[in-house]
């Protein structure tokens, strides 16, 4: 009965302080909509200078052969699964100046097509392993987007150039999507870090809601009604399991309002996020413990809620740190974070169409490090505003 009691209590109270409870809510998904928004507009495309000295050929039969040509419609063809070009083609008109664009920035990638490749292609038809004048790549080795984009470019060279030779090339990778459905965008595998980060925003409600007992001084009149601190850390709980759980059903729809589609089991998926908000909540009663005033949440309390969305991933991908191999699993330095393990939960629900026995790993992970976490806050709490003074 006190259970309840403080559970309408506090529910109130959060419906009262609509401002925080709105912040909560809307977090996760003005994040969806502003990285889609980005994604959208910031697919990378690469700038490809080409020099072409190419001279058309005539072939044997009174066709003629202008494979330079051919080569640059098939770059400027290449696209994402979204349609979405993968290079921007640039004409370069000598390379001093192609060479002066890369070095400024301006181009990824310079290739140069040899005056003879048309004739040396003619020459070559029909003939396996004839030579044929190379095309030459130029670029900064260290940039990634020069990596990139030669590997784009070196694939299709290779693959044109054997059809204009009339070459057929050996099959010698097959190629399996391990995502469901299809291919998944930039934008898509970010989601699952997106979805975490909504779950990550109820620190601050969870922390406050217990904190402000304290800051008021009605901790001391929750203790003379003889509210246990399991029904009082259980009705804060239920609370913010609640707001944790719409937060990320709101999230997950204004994923699915930009075109997300994920895969798996939508019920799956929502049990592990009820977990990770239990994590999260955890992690708010430590904070809690810690701090006294609503004031020190506001500055204190931002230093962990970085740390669980930075090292989370819900930023930015993070090197493998590795620290053991638990049951055929490794378990990296950043899965001490509950959420981390629930990123990965959510990656493999969504975007591979895992069920419960290939997730059961990040459960039990997520599940321990929830009662750890809990265990010490309780400890924690108890000590520092439930002892009797």
């Amino acid at each position: 009965m006190r259970l309840l009691t403080y559970f309408g209590k506090t529910f109130r109270e959060n419906v009262r302080e609509w401002k925080i409870l709105v912040l909560a809510l809307v977090f996760g998904p003005f994040f969806i909509y502003m990285m889609s928004a980005y994604y959208g507009t910031a697919t990378p495309s690469y700038a490809l200078l080409v020099l072409d000295r190419d001279a058309p050929a005539a072939l044997p039969d009174g066709r003629t052969l202008a494979a330079g040509a051919a080569l640059r419609a098939k770059w400027a063809a290449a696209a994402y699964p979204d349609g979405k070009p993968v290079f921007k083609i640039l004409a370069a008109a000598d390379e001093a100046s192609a060479r002066k664009r890369l070095k400024d920035r301006d181009a990824d990638l310079l290739i140069v097509i040899p005056a003879d490749f048309s004739a040396s292609l003619a020459a070559a038809r029909g003939k396996s392993g004839a030579g044929i004048s190379p095309l030459r790549s130029v670029g900064d080795a260290s940039s990634v987007r020069f990596m990139v984009a030669s590997s784009f470019a070196d694939d299709i060279t290779t693959t044109e150039t054997a059809a204009l030779a009339e070459w057929k090339l050996p099959a010698v990778v097959d190629f399996e999507n391990l995502t469901a459905g299809k291919s998944p965008t930039e934008f898509d595998l970010y989601v699952p870090a997106l979805l975490v980060l909504a779950v990550i925003m109820v620190l601050f409600t969870a922390a406050a809601s217990i904190i402000k007992e304290v800051d008021k001084g009605t901790i001391v009149r929750l203790k003379m009604s003889r509210l246990s601190a399991f029904d009082f850390l259980a009705a804060v709980g239920l609370n913010q399991l609640l707001i944790g759980t719409a937060a990320l059903g709101l999230t997950y729809a204004a994923a699915l309002s930009v075109g997300y589609r994920g895969g798996g089991s939508a019920a799956l998926f929502l049990a592990v996020g009820a977990l990770a908000t239990l994590s999260v909540i955890a992690i708010g009663l430590i904070l809690a413990a810690l701090l006294r005033t609503i004031f020190e949440l506001l500055t204190v309390g931002v230093f962990p809620f970085f740390v669980l969305m930075f090292f989370s991933e819900s930023m930015m991908p993070l090197p493998r740190v590795p620290l053991a191999t638990l049951a055929g699993h490794v378990f990296y330095a950043n899965d001490v974070l509950p959420t981390a393990l629930a990123v990965k939960a959510f990656n493999k629900i969504l975007n591979f169409g895992a069920g419960l026995g290939d997730i059961l790993f990040e459960i039990a992970g997520i599940a321990v490090l929830t009662a750890i976490y809990f265990a010490i806050g309780l400890w924690l709490f108890r000590r520092r505003h439930l002892r009797p003074q």
